[in-house]
């Protein structure tokens, strides 16, 4: 009996072993006919690549489903895959690499910079300097070149961003290096900015830009005070976006603008259509989720006339953040799926330089624009519903500056 059970137990472990060497084979005991072959090109960070998108071979059946790669993190990577080649089975390990091929960006970097004598230091340099990346959070910056605080002159310097991929941008600056200018000589300086100042009335707008297929507006939140809608109204506004909420830094919680409840009632009630928009200082996609929530909650199903607007300015302190532009773009969808999940479409607020230059991507956004211009945005080939085309309006019923708007009835 012992004998028969020894006997069994070698034809098991014979028969185990033999599974192994006929069935499953690793890639340097394949046949001929058997190999599989992979792509061996790099993957583009961010750029979604699914398994059989390496698999170049047609003569083996796979047997592990399609999946995602991890396409979003730099480096090598290694999947393990099951295919049958008649009727036998291997398993393989693919190994493939993402790549981050993008130069890092300047957001901010002045072209010329004034110090004053025995007053600037190393940190007068950097300031006003802000940078980012598409991948990396942190950045390593330099500076190249001389500067002689306590001597009148003109410097050159360099400043130097790279990332951990080895992609590196410059900016070239010229760092002037003067005298103080006495008080009086500031002064006048002031009195001829202030001179310089271009305000539009309302009626100016609404000759330059009223037409069947727009329509006047404004923005407004707690800095233009009390508000008399019935004469904003009566002066030819059509519409007005109020400022809901504000997120003042990444750790401080969003809070309602403490106007909007009056403007929301007031606004509504001479009969002007409203939009609304919260002014963000996010830095995750879970705030992000939150200034939305926020929204749902204090708009408590009421409908608005134009999307729910996410805006997002924090450009000069960009480097501080600890995010990438692809997060960026993350927190918008993260915002807008919330709201659309509620029944509210969404827009996205900037100004045309950072629409075409930081942000990575406007997908399928709806886009508001900032542009102080005669001269017509332009914003990647993309439409725009709405164009914020000065700050300086004027409006009987406001006291002091206003932002102007055209909303265009046909764009999308």
């Amino acid at each position: 009996m012992k004998k028969k059970i020894i006997v069994i137990g070698i034809i098991i472990i014979i028969s185990i072993i033999l599974a192994k060497v006929f069935v499953f084979y690793d890639k340097y005991k394949m046949p001929k006919g058997a190999e599989i072959n992979i792509s061996n090109e790099d993957i583009d960070v961010y750029d979604e690549t699914n398994l059989y998108d390496l698999i170049k071979s047609n003569n083996v059946e796979i047997l592990t489903e399609d999946t995602k790669l991890d396409y979003m993190t730099v480096g090598e990577h290694t999947i393990t895959i099951e295919y049958k080649y008649k009727l036998k089975k291997y398993v393989y390990e693919i190994k493939y690499n993402v790549v981050d091929n993008v130069k890092p960006i300047f957001i901010n970097a002045q072209s010329t910079k004034t110090l004053y004598v025995n007053e600037g230091n190393e940190e007068s340099l950097t300031k006003k300097v802000s940078y980012a990346d598409n991948y990396d959070k942190k950045l390593d910056f330099k500076i190249e070149g001389n500067v002689n605080f306590n001597e009148i002159g003109t410097y050159k310097i360099k400043y130097v961003i790279t990332d951990s991929s080895g992609n590196k941008a410059t900016k070239d600056t010229v760092v002037n290096v003067k005298e103080k200018p006495k008080k009086e000589d500031t002064e006048n300086e002031d009195e001829e900015e202030e001179e310089d100042d271009d305000f539009i009335n309302i009626e100016e707008q609404i000759s330059n830009y009223k037409t069947n297929d727009t329509m006047i507006g404004i923005d407004i939140s707690k800095w233009q005070g009390e508000v008399d809608f019935e004469k904003v109204k009566n002066a030819g506004v059509e519409f007005v976006i109020l400022r809901m909420g504000v997120m003042k830094n990444k750790d401080t919680p969003i809070a309602i603008d403490n106007t909007f409840k009056n403007n929301y009632q007031k606004a509504k009630e001479v009969g002007l259509k409203v939009g609304i928009y919260v002014y963000s200082e996010s830095n995750t996609t879970k705030s992000a989720v939150e200034n939305a929530e926020f929204v749902i909650e204090t708009l408590n199903g009421d409908k608005l006339d134009f999307p729910v607007c996410f805006d997002w300015e924090c450009w000069a302190n960009f480097n501080e953040l600890e995010i990438n532009l692809y997060e960026l773009n993350e927190m918008y969808d993260a915002f807008s799926n919330r709201l659309k999940d509620a029944g509210y479409d969404t827009m996205l607020y900037a100004s045309e330089n950072y629409l075409n230059n930081t942000w990575l991507t406007l997908k399928d956004y709806t886009i508001w624009v900032a542009k102080y211009s005669t001269k017509t945005p332009v914003v990647n080939d993309k439409e725009y519903i709405l164009w914020q085309n000065s700050d300086k309006g004027r409006v009987d019923g406001i006291e002091g500056d206003v932002d102007l708007d055209i909303y265009y009835k046909n764009k999308k």
